[in-house]
């Protein structure tokens, strides 16, 4: 168990994972526009609730990266879908892009509230070996590590004089081919780097380790937990 007991703050992290992957199982099984409607207002007004802010300019590119991903989907299952009715194409259409955006738009809001290191303690308390817990914790902390060096190097490549910000399919491939080797071998030096440290730590030495923190686990969250299983079990069985 975790030494010290943090104060609470939401619902534990493996409540809110449960009510996502039940919302997700949800997403899935509707095939109704209005019911996919209701849903996807459901999960927008829970973003207002818990604290997201519409305001924010990066919120906003997101939103509109994730609507307009969504139109295209409707469009191409509209236009590109040949034999059923226009009706027909346009139901199974907004079925679609509805069920993207209810998935998307759930895992946004979870990965927003859900810090990963609370989540791996979380894990880790419910009985999860603490070598893949520390796997999955490393595995989040070098996602933006990756984030940050494609993007120094593919300024440095610009600044070589190679073409990598052009839209072609040229641009494509040569951002591929001078940006994914240069971001790999800094990348494997960095994981390389991780392993020597953690091995003079004596990482793994003793089946069971203690942790500083410790993730609270209320009655709240056995009820969302089990709400949430009822729901998608509900869903299920009515599909």
């Amino acid at each position: 168990m975790c030494a010290q007991s943090e104060p609470r703050a939401g619902l534990n992290p493996l409540a809110s994972l449960s009510v996502l992957v039940s919302t997700c199982i949800v997403a899935f099984q509707l095939k109704s526009p209005l019911a996919a409607i209701a849903l996807c207002c459901a999960i927008l007004l829970t973003h207002v609730a818990a604290g997201a802010r519409a305001r924010e300019g990066s919120f906003r590119r997101r939103l509109r990266g994730i609507f307009m991903f969504a139109a295209v989907l409707f469009a191409s299952q509209v236009l590109l879908v040949h034999g059923p009715a226009l009706a027909e194409r346009a139901a199974a259409g907004a079925v679609m892009s509805l069920r993207f955006l209810n998935v998307v738009l759930a895992s946004h809001l979870f990965v927003s509230r859900a810090e990963p290191e609370r989540l791996a303690c979380a894990m880790m308390q419910a009985g999860l070996p603490y070598r893949y817990g520390f796997a999955f914790l490393a595995a989040m902390r070098f996602v933006p590590y990756f984030r940050d060096q494609a993007a120094t190097v593919l300024q440095a490549q610009t600044a070589r004089g190679i073409a990598l910000d052009r839209p072609t399919p040229r641009g494509v491939f040569l951002m591929a081919r001078y940006t994914f080797v240069p971001v790999v071998v800094s990348a494997l030096g960095r994981v390389e780097s991780l392993a020597v440290s953690m091995e003079g730590r004596c990482f793994g030495l003793y089946p069971t380790r203690t942790f500083r923190r410790r993730i609270p686990f209320g009655w709240a969250d056995a009820l969302a937990i089990a709400s949430s299983a009822a729901v998608a079990i509900a869903a299920l069985v009515a599909a």
